[in-house]
């Protein structure tokens, strides 16, 4: 293991340190960062696998520090993230970095700064909302002493230290982990290469807010060695795909997030044309990168009316470079682009709704290297066709038939579902689905969330458990 510490944790430039806590740590095996066009965009410092270890080790050892003031520093973060400028890095230097490499539109990264700031200024409420009702928080236990609490649930944490494995996809996806932190976890996160950015500027703002640094680690590595931030953590949280999903599916420590398929459902009693809006939204908001943009569409009237509709609409999203401020598709570089797009277009092409801008081609080429991925809308003839449940990194639903007959089970596995229609009782169980973890009702888009609410559960499903704690000093202990 090779390299050096710096003094400062750095300066605004693209280059990605280990940020341990005991201060940056540049190694000397590093890695070019590319932007979307194929220019330099700086470098990341890749963390051996006992450099991750040692890492882990000092988050351990390191002081724990009182929940109030963990909230209180999670707080001040959020404004931090979002207005300050962090070791020589603006705002807007940081939303243009992070759109040029990651290829979405710089809006998706302006709207992250307030999805932070409002997600800070809620930790307190949002861990109040997680703790089930009369669990008593340890920490609100005393230190010394013999507490008068006769028997009560306590509400504790599995573990100390929680690696991630973060994605690229989207920036808000950073909030769960902020979560944990709120919940007394020191986070270790291995950064995706698309999106070093955010997690680097939230771990600045979080020991700038004066969240104790133990608590925090940025851990970039090959994809080889990123096994080691799971590996060596108590709990892990890890985002992939479906080969993702299916191999911690056995683990109780690792929660794997995959992709969300999430959906809207048109009843015969509503007209498509009265919520196009919220429809094309939700397929294709924020770039349509998220788990929970649209990927299938359920209609009961006229669907094909409604998939040459929705095409159409799409259509007219711009092909824009992602630093443009009107930008509001994913860009690629252009040889990936290409290649994902022949893939669709041999999969898809029979059911296109609309034909692709160039023959087996639905991108732009934007002359720079770099391509737009453009949108696509499929019409299927059922949710039992095997591309229903497709997810792509862009744009993309298959519209299909609804049937009064066919129950919510029977569209599978829904992270968040739209049902636009009036009927109580379907939404019920909608609800009550396993298959179904979040229901709107109305004009609500996929996508639509708000600190404090579940998104795939709640962070504390996973990261805490109540126990029994009891004591003989304000009654006998009997049989």
């Amino acid at each position: 293991m090779t390299g050096h510490p710096e003094a400062a944790a750095g300066s605004d430039d693209g280059d990605i340190a280990v940020e341990r806590p005991s201060g940056p740590y540049r190694s000397a095996n590093r890695t070019a960062l590319t932007d979307v066009t194929g220019r330099p965009a700086g470098e990341l410092s890749l963390a051996p696998p006992l450099l991750i270890r040692q890492v882990i080790n000092e988050m351990r050892a390191a002081p724990e520090q009182p929940a109030a003031d963990r909230l209180a520093a999670l707080a001040r973060a959020g404004e931090l993230f979002a207005t300050a400028t962090l070791d020589g890095e603006t705002p807007d230097a940081y939303c243009h970095r992070q759109a040029l490499v990651s290829g979405l539109p710089v809006s998706v990264a302006r709207r992250t700064l307030a999805k932070v700031a409002r997600a800070g200024r809620a930790a307190a409420e949002t861990l109040a909302a997680q703790r089930p009702a009369g669990a008593v928080p340890l920490d609100a236990l005393p230190a010394t002493g013999r507490p008068d609490t006769g028997a009560v649930p306590v509400w504790v944490r599995k573990g100390d230290v929680l690696g991630v494995l973060a994605p690229g996809n989207h920036p808000a996806t950073h909030l769960e982990w902020l979560s944990a932190l709120a919940l007394g976890y020191r986070v270790a996160v291995r950064p995706s290469r698309r999106d070093p950015f955010t997690p680097r500027r939230l771990v600045r703002a979080l020991r700038g807010a004066g969240l104790a640094p133990g608590y925090t680690a940025l851990l970039p590595t090959t994809h080889e060695h990123a096994d080691a931030v799971v590996e060596h953590a108590d709990r892990g949280l890890v985002y992939g795909g479906d080969a993702v999903v299916d191999r911690y599916a056995g683990s109780r420590r690792v929660l794997a997030q995959g992709p969300g398929r999430s959906k809207i459902l048109l009843t015969g009693d509503v007209s498509w044309q009265d919520h196009l809006d919220t429809i094309a939204d939700s397929v294709a908001g924020d770039a349509g990168v998220q788990c929970l943009n649209a990927s299938a569409v359920l209609c009961e009237q006229d669907p094909r009316g409604l998939a040459a509709a929705l095409a159409e609409r799409l259509a007219g999203l711009p092909s824009l470079p992602a630093g443009h401020p009107e930008a509001a598709l994913p860009v690629r570089p252009l040889d990936e682009a290409r290649q994902l797009a022949r893939q669709v277009y041999e999969a898809v092409g029979a059911h296109l709704a609309t034909g692709p801008g160039a023959p087996g081609e639905p991108i732009t080429d934007l002359g720079d290297g770099s391509a737009v991925l453009r949108p696509v809308i499929t019409l299927l003839d059922g949710p039992g066709h095997p591309h229903f449940g497709t997810e792509l990194p862009f744009p993309y639903a298959a519209v299909a038939p609804w049937r009064p007959g066919l129950r919510p089970d029977g569209i599978g596995r829904t992270l968040a579902l739209t049902v636009l229609g009036g009927d109580p009782g379907l939404v019920r169980q909608c609800l009550a689905s396993p298959l179904i973890r979040n229901t709107h009702w109305g004009g609500v888009p996929t996508y639509w969330s708000r600190p404090g609410l579940p998104h795939d559960g709640s962070p504390a499903e996973f990261l805490m458990e109540t126990k029994t704690f009891a004591t003989d000093s304000t009654e006998p202990v009997t049989r």
